[in-house]
């Protein structure tokens, strides 16, 4: 005999498949949590019922299973899909403890999620996340880490089980964690006893879903950043809003139809000088701007710019609505969320020369999206050509040369590969580093090992005389370099080496014809959008 797992979808009769009718219609006990089976009754009024209540799960899958083990032709339901935060995961990992176990099937049913957004409209027309509340099974700090990740993926949020007596700040909290990365106007939906007597639903924005009082009988969606409210239809369309010109093909007037069109703003990704320039003349020309750094130090670089504020309240939100600044580096998925998100309709790419990556994901993720995109070009000079000036292709090459020669080093490369040069013997004694003034970067120089005289952190770039200075008061004999040109103050410390006998060593930028526009190109751009 078999013990069917039928999904009876969101109550009524009629959302039920052919396939399942057919099957309660065949067997001969039905077993059910409590409210389940009462959906059935009427339908299926000569059939043998079993029902338990709720967290009697365990128990109802044994007996549902030892029914069907002795012969007897068992249905066991779920409402939705069975398969779906439903009992047939549990019922195969108890048919494992069993010497022989029945045949089991599982009969698919309409989940609450494409019930619920049926009724809605089409909230699930592009990627999402069904995400359950209870915590019954789940621990909460899992759940938060859930629903954050989804969200910071900019997919259609689907929440079960949304709040209960005992949870009533479930989905508030949740709300909370989501507007960090979502709009407060974001359109949100509900629908409640789906397939049921009292059935309602509801479109709302994510500010009033966070005040929202629901049950556990209510499916809730959370749009992302591309989903609109079309009449009383919440809607996630397959594919983008708007078609949109490509990277390269920015024309006069482009920008001012899709600024006009996308009532969005500019992004802009790097904490460079350029970076930092690019962003005073939007807050300047009251351009809505978001600035996307790698590092705290970045963020605060920024802020530092900002001077005191003055004024009320609602000009401190104004302000904080008009720019804004994120910190972390971002994947090519979570650089295309947040142009999604934020509603680009032109990336600025002011990241490091020498972030080749960072670049690389954000034309893809431009070139996904359609929105244009221009490359920060910095003229990169090529070093002098002297005995004392070497170049190499990578940190790794400069480690390599360094092994067998003798005298201190001062490092100013940065950070993030500094951990390459501990393959240098007495590198402890010899290196003497420079890196930006921020906590997490000096905790991990002292976690190589490198503190004292030997750690210096400061923001740059510095003088000539500042660099001689350091030369001299370290007996420094190499010193290794970016070729990051004059914003990076390449020539102060081409110079200063030259005037003290030191080598300078170069790492040189891979991709040396990098295409893209200066600084006073990308300017004039966004004079078009004053």
């Amino acid at each position: 005999m078999c013990l069917y797992i039928v999904g009876i979808g969101p109550g009524k009769p009629e959302g039920m498949t052919l396939e399942a009718e057919a099957v309660l219609e065949n067997c001969e006990i039905i077993v059910g949590y409590t409210v389940y089976t009462g959906l059935l009754k009427d339908r299926f009024p000569e059939k043998e019922y079993y029902s338990t209540p709720m967290k009697q799960e365990i128990e109802r899958c044994r007996w549902a299973l030892r029914q069907a083990a002795d012969g007897k032709e068992t249905a066991l339901v779920c409402s939705g899909d069975a398969g779906i935060y439903g009992l047939a995961g549990l019922v195969f990992q108890l048919s494992g403890e069993m010497e022989e176990s029945p045949e089991i099937r599982v009969i698919p049913g309409v989940t609450a999620a494409s019930s619920g957004g049926a009724l809605l409209g089409a909230p699930l027309g592009h990627d999402f996340a069904v995400i359950s509340l209870s915590d019954l099974l789940t621990d909460p700090a899992v759940i938060a880490d859930r629903l954050r990740f989804a969200a910071k993926g900019d997919m259609v949020l689907c929440l079960y089980n949304p709040s209960s007596k005992k949870r009533a700040d479930h989905l508030k909290a949740a709300c909370d964690i989501i507007l960090a990365y979502r709009s407060p106007e974001t359109v949100c939906g509900y629908a409640k006893n789906i397939g049921r007597e009292g059935e309602v639903t509801g479109i709302l924005s994510l500010r009033e879903l966070r005040e929202f009082q629901t049950d556990m009988f209510t499916t809730v969606y959370i749009g992302s950043s591309s989903t609109l409210r079309v009449g009383d239809h919440m809607v996630t369309p397959r594919g983008y809003r708007m078609v949109r010109p490509g990277p390269c093909e920015t024309k006069a007037g482009t920008l001012q139809e899709n600024r006009a069109a996308v009532s969005g703003r500019v992004i802009i990704f790097g904490g460079t000088t350029e970076g930092r320039l690019l962003y005073e003349h939007c807050r300047e020309q009251g351009i809505p701007v978001s600035v996307y750094v790698a590092t705290a130090y970045g963020c605060r670089i920024l802020e530092s710019r900002d001077g005191p504020e003055s004024g009320a309240e609602n000009k401190r939100n104004e302000k904080a609505e008009q720019e804004r600044i994120h910190t972390g580096r971002l994947t090519r998925s979570e650089m295309e969320a947040a142009m999604r998100r934020e509603r680009a309709f032109l990336v600025l790419d002011a990241t490091h020369p020498f972030a080749l990556e960072a670049t690389e994901n954000i034309r893809a993720a431009c070139g996904t999206l359609g929105i244009p995109c221009h490359r920060i070009r910095r003229e990169l000079p090529e070093p002098d050509d002297t005995p004392e000036t070497l170049c190499f292709d990578s940190i790794e090459g400069v480690v390599s040369y360094l092994k067998n020669r003798e005298g201190n080093i001062l490092v100013t490369t940065g950070s993030k590969d500094l951990f390459l040069y501990t393959a240098l013997p007495d590198y402890q004694k010899r290196l003497y580093v420079r890196v930006l003034p921020d906590v997490e970067t000096i905790a991990a120089c002292m976690g190589l090992g490198i503190t004292g005289r030997h750690l210096s952190a400061m923001q740059g770039p510095f003088s000539e005389e500042m660099n001689i200075g350091y030369i001299r008061e370290f007996s420094i004999r190499w010193v290794v370099t970016k070729q990051s040109g004059a914003v990076g103050g390449f020539y102060e410390k081409q110079n200063a080496a030259r005037r003290t006998g030191a080598a300078l060593l170069v790492i040189r930028k891979k991709n040396k014809k990098e295409t893209g526009i200066g600084l006073k190109e990308a300017i004039e751009i966004l004079e078009e959008l004053k």
